[in-house]
């Protein structure tokens, strides 16, 4: 998953969405957690919305998901 995501970064004049339910991708590492999105049945929040705490590099994105911290 990160290769293809690593692939994906690397293009040019592109825009590119992907979905997951890899929660291994959820890492500052791959990219900030101002692009990451959980959707729903209902809606699509940002990352950084879901949550009332500010989301910094050193962060476990994939912790905190598993956790709860994004169910608002």
């Amino acid at each position: 998953s990160e290769t293809i995501v690593s692939i994906l970064e690397k293009m040019t004049d592109t825009q590119v969405i992907l979905t997951s339910h890899n929660t291994n991708l959820l890492t500052n590492r791959i990219m900030r957690p101002d692009c990451f999105y959980i959707l729903t049945k209902d809606k699509l929040t940002s990352l950084v919305n879901a949550t009332n705490r500010e989301l910094r590099e050193g962060h476990n994105l994939e912790k905190l998901y598993m956790s709860g911290e994004f169910n608002g």
